[in-house]
């Protein structure tokens, strides 16, 4: 019997041909459809798929699909995370440097510590502990740093070159009306002017200091305009490039339609035109609420303003540096011709400012709203506004400059301020009800703190050293001036002069009356003019509590006035200040320092016949000064002329509204009699009812007390004495020694108490 392999090959196999089976040791035959029934005739299973059973119950092999999140690639069957995005994610705790962002870089993705990824890009407000920030579409939304870049397409997308060269401007108007933030490269975008930015919400992202918008020409306008909504630009340079574009024209300009925006790490350069020539201008939107928000910006070059805050409510300017700007820095002011729009609740803080005209300046003192001006309160630009924490130095007229309304102005650093001109301040305050408190202010400027004009405000807690005047407070009414620390001045301490006028000659309007000058410390070197004058006759002036440091007591206090009460102040710490009577012409005169209230006495053996303060034997014989009685009305121009049986004394009449409210001596003559008696005075010119007299001398100050302790047995001399001293009995008086004698001074006399 041949075996198998003796056998013929079957050329194919078909399932009706017979196998030989064995079945419980029985030879028996078997199809081959029967032998492979219940097979799976082929095995066919698609790429990336596996073999199983995914119907129920027993049965056939199915092919199963990988779902999300497995991958079959050589064989190995792997666990892929899913894709998630921003809005599936947990909300993150504060982000650290250490931690990672994801990143596409050139088609693969990359891990990018946030530190590094932080670095490029601009500094937002508020990102650091949330990791939110707001975007303005007309209401404000919240929205994730990360998704704010996500979200954001690049100018390029759009046709942009950033080649410094090509007018980009159809790219930015197409790439702004996507509605998407608009991303800007390390690149110079030409962009020209007019641009008009009108889509809500209008996002600009840069890399501060890398993406630049610059202006190749100027058809009229401003340069961009953005009337929007809501605006947010993040560390651009819009740079006006003057030197390209000459024509007079608006930088950056913020439309009274536009209420929200943010300027955070931007660069406002080079706008050109001197008084359009602003970087930055928010148009006049009061009474509308705004919410406007520039921060950690700069603005340079600017032939008018860096920036320039019109009649806006509700803007904060915080962090910037302002320098080299033909006119002011940072501008809060607006010039309505009706007096309807002003800025209120403005805040600037925190800036650093130099190399401009003003540093700062918030307001202005015209109350006209003319040119000329009329100086005055009457119709303040700005109300209720905040001026703190600023750097500002070497500014040519002055650091800071305020006028206005419930100001507050209050530590900040001026240096070096007000070197180029004749009048100029490291700060200047025209101020109503206002406080300017805390400030430091250096440098040999005309003034330290021109004060000059200021109603009912407060002056105190400030330090100022080294200007030629260090406080002035002339032509004020209501002003406290207290606490303050004034030191090393070359010619006064504080200057108060009765009716206060500018470097050009035109006079506040105001007549000094209710200042208090408490608590200050005054040191001055001893080639100094003198700590304190009141000049032309100031009126209700407390001089109290003041420590007066080097120099000579002499100098401390120049009292130029009538109306002046004097208490507690001391010079060098002295306890007391000893005052002996000497011979002068014949007289036994007793010369006391004007800051004194109380002297001693140690000798006197020839009695007390005078008792004059050292201001008063200074100006013996001359017209101290003059007093208006009546400021008549219609006047337009007036002269003065000085009667008596002196010669030589001259004045100008100051006017306001008409009348005259105050006279300047121009030359105090000599000859004109005994010290405080009234010397003639006549007022001319095309109004009528003006009246005042002069003094020879200086008179005694009304209710001005004087006490003076006897170590000694004096005799106060009532006949012949001059001024008067007088006393209940209408005799001479002798005070024991021991005791004391307190004098007060009454229409140019003094009486002792009984």
């Amino acid at each position: 019997m041949p075996t198998i392999d003796q056998l013929d090959a079957a050329s194919a196999v078909a399932a009706t041909d017979e196998l030989p089976v064995s079945q419980n040791g029985v030879l028996r035959k078997a199809t081959q459809a029967q032998i492979v029934a219940g097979l799976q005739a082929t095995l066919a299973v698609p790429q990336a798929n596996l073999l199983g059973r995914s119907s129920p119950g027993t049965g056939a092999v199915e092919t199963v699909a990988l779902g999300s999140g497995l991958s079959l690639s050589g064989g190995v069957l792997s666990a892929v995370p899913p894709a998630q995005t921003f809005s599936t994610l947990p909300p993150a705790g504060p982000p650290g440097g250490s931690d990672l962002v994801p990143l596409d870089q050139n088609g693969q993705d990359m891990a990018l510590p946030y530190a590094q990824f932080m670095a490029g890009l601009s500094a937002l407000a508020g990102v650091a502990g949330s990791g939110l920030v707001a975007l303005p579409t007309g209401a404000t939304a919240s929205r994730r740093l990360a998704d704010l870049f996500a979200d954001s397409a690049a100018v390029e997308s759009f046709g942009a070159h950033g080649d410094g060269v090509t007018d980009d401007s159809a790219a930015f108007d197409a790439a702004v009306a996507s509605g998407r933030p608009v991303r800007l490269g390390h690149a110079t975008y030409v962009v020209n002017g007019q641009w008009t930015i009108s889509q809500p919400g209008t996002v600009l992202l840069g890399t501060p200091g890398l993406s630049v918008l610059r202006r190749a020409n100027q058809s009229g306008g401003a340069w961009i305009a953005i009337q929007a909504d809501g605006f947010r630009a993040e560390g651009v340079v819009f740079d006006a490039n003057n030197a390209a574009v000459t024509l007079a024209s608006w930088g950056v300009q913020v439309g009274a339609q536009c209420l929200t925006s943010d300027f955070h790490r931007c660069a406002f350069l080079n706008a050109s035109g001197p008084t359009l020539g602003c970087g930055l201008v928010f148009l006049a939107s009061d009474p509308a609420m705004c919410q406007h928000v520039v921060r950690d910006c700069e603005f340079a070059g600017n032939a008018a303003h860096g920036v320039w805050v019109q009649a806006c409510d509700g803007v904060l300017v915080a962090e910037c540096r302002a320098h080299n700007n033909g006119a002011y820095g940072i501008c809060v002011d607006y010039n309505d011709p009706t007096f309807r729009q002003q800025a209120r609740l403005v805040q600037v803080v925190g800036n650093r400012c130099w190399g401009n005209d003003r540093g700062i300046a918030v307001g202005n003192f015209n109350q006209t709203n003319t040119n000329p001006p009329v100086w005055g309160h009457a119709n303040p630009d700005v109300l209720m506004v905040l001026v703190a924490g600023n750097l500002c130095h070497n500014n040519a007229s002055y650091g800071i400059a305020v006028s206005g309304w419930g100001l507050v102005v209050q530590d900040n650093l001026l240096t070096n301020n007000g070197l180029a001109s004749p009048s100029g301040a490291g700060l200047l305050a025209n101020a109503d009800h206002s406080r300017i408190s805390g400030n430091t202010v250096t440098g040999v400027s005309a003034y330290g703190i021109d004060a000059g004009g200021s109603v009912s405000s407060d002056v105190s807690g400030n330090t100022v050293t080294q200007a030629i005047t260090g406080v002035n407070c002339g032509g004020s009414t209501n002003l406290r001036v207290d606490g303050n620390v004034i030191q090393d001045c070359t010619s006064w301490g504080v200057v108060v002069e009765n009716v206060e006028s500018d470097a050009s000659g035109l006079t506040f309007g105001i007549a000094c009356q209710g200042l208090a000058l408490t608590g200050n410390w005054i040191g001055m070197p001893g080639n100094a003019a003198g700590d304190i004058v009141l000049r032309n006759g100031p009126q209700g002036v407390l001089v109290a509590r003041n420590c007066f440091v080097g120099g000579d007591v002499s100098n401390c206090l120049s009292a130029g006035t009538d109306s002046v009460i004097v208490e507690g102040n001391r010079w060098n710490f002295v306890p007391r200040f000893v005052c002996n009577p000497s011979a002068n012409g014949g007289v036994q005169q007793l010369v006391f320092p004007d800051i004194a209230d109380s002297v001693m006495v140690t000798a006197a053996p020839s009695g007390v016949q005078s008792m004059l303060t050292t201001s008063q034997t200074r100006a013996a014989g001359t017209i101290g000064f003059i007093r208006v009685t009546a400021g008549g009305q219609g006047y337009t121009a007036a002269s003065v002329a000085v009667g008596g049986s002196g010669a030589g004394a001259a004045a100008q009449a100051v006017l306001a509204n008409g009348a005259v409210i105050g006279v300047m001596m121009t030359s105090a003559g000599t000859g004109y009699g005994a010290m405080g008696t009234q010397v003639p005075v006549t007022i001319t010119g095309n109004g009528t009812g003006a009246a005042a007299f002069g003094y020879a001398g200086l008179p005694v100050p009304e209710e001005r007390q004087l006490q003076i302790r006897c170590n000694c047995s004096v005799l106060f001399t009532r006949s012949g004495s001059w001024p008067l001293q007088d006393n209940s009995a209408g005799t001479d008086r002798t005070v024991l020694a021991n005791a004391s004698v307190i004098w007060t001074g009454i229409w140019n006399t003094w009486r002792a108490n009984s």
